[in-house]
């Protein structure tokens, strides 16, 4: 849908794809219910804010309220839904719209086959040669240029389910598409993105309540290289795929599952039975 009615065309004068000017969440459905929604609708408002986007949260509830009820009874089971919201429509040139009419656009995909899989069983990454770029302005937001994340993933075919990425500076940023949690002789830290990255919800979730409800210290710090080989545990984490641990990276080898990782899951799938573990 578009701005809550069906269709399968945008505008060619919209600013997201003419520019990049907008930004989007990817939620995970499961059983008519959304995890996290409000999250999710917080972090739409705050962060197109700061692109010069107004969204209310009483638009976008209306604009997926709409999506859902348009929806089978299947795809209510399990599926990905993805809000993007853009800038709306505006003439050439980079200057934003007077009157800007931000414009929703609700997408539905299936579920991969391997979620539930890879939380029991962990996933293997790659390291990215490819750098992200520092840019404080924009860091933490989950805007429309994901160029950086193209040029990362098509580094390597199916022989990993991941790949981490660093910055120019050569700290671990996140992965391709989550980010990165890791267990080291100081305890458990997860990079701090301020000049790069993505500030996702479940990351925050496990920051501001999991980690703290199962009696575990964590810290948000630079995470260099070699703390990375030095990894005693690994996970990544988003949305969609809750927390998923790491077997085997370049950087530091194979890995068990450590119990730490399993505490964590077992109280996500507490807070929110949407992820099992």
């Amino acid at each position: 849908m578009v701005d809550g009615l069906p269709a399968d065309t945008v505008p060619l004068s919209d600013r997201g794809g003419a520019y990049g000017h907008g930004l989007f969440e990817t939620l995970l459905l499961h059983n008519r219910s959304i995890p996290l929604w409000q999250q999710h609708s917080r972090r739409l408002v705050a962060d197109a804010q700061v692109l010069g986007i107004k969204v209310s949260p009483t638009r976008l509830q209306t604009n997926l309220d709409a999506f859902l009820g348009g929806l089978s009874g299947d795809q209510l089971r399990d599926g990905i839904i993805k809000i993007i919201v853009t800038a709306g429509s505006g003439g050439r040139g980079y200057a934003s719209p007077v009157d800007m009419t931000p414009r929703i656009i609700c997408q539905y995909f299936e579920l991969p086959a391997n979620v539930r899989q890879q939380r029991r069983e962990g996933i293997t990454l790659t390291s990215c040669h490819y750098r992200l770029p520092i840019n404080p302005a924009l860091a933490g937001i989950k805007h429309l240029n994901r160029l950086d994340q193209v040029m990362a993933r098509a580094e390597w075919v199916d022989e990993f389910d991941d790949g981490i990425m660093f910055s120019t500076e050569g700290l671990a940023v996140e992965t391709t598409r989550a980010n990165l949690f890791l267990k080291g002789a100081d305890g458990w830290i997860t990079p701090v993105l301020d000049k790069a990255g993505v500030r996702g919800v479940m990351r925050a979730l496990l920051l501001d309540e999991l980690f703290a409800s199962c009696g575990l210290a964590v810290r948000q710090t630079t995470l260099t290289r070699e703390q990375v080989a030095e990894a005693n545990e690994l996970f990544v984490c988003s949305a969609v795929r809750g927390v998923v641990p790491v077997i085997a990276a370049i950087e530091c080898g194979a890995l068990a599952i450590g119990d730490d990782t399993r505490v964590l899951q077992t109280a996500l799938h507490k807070h929110c039975d949407s992820f099992p573990c």
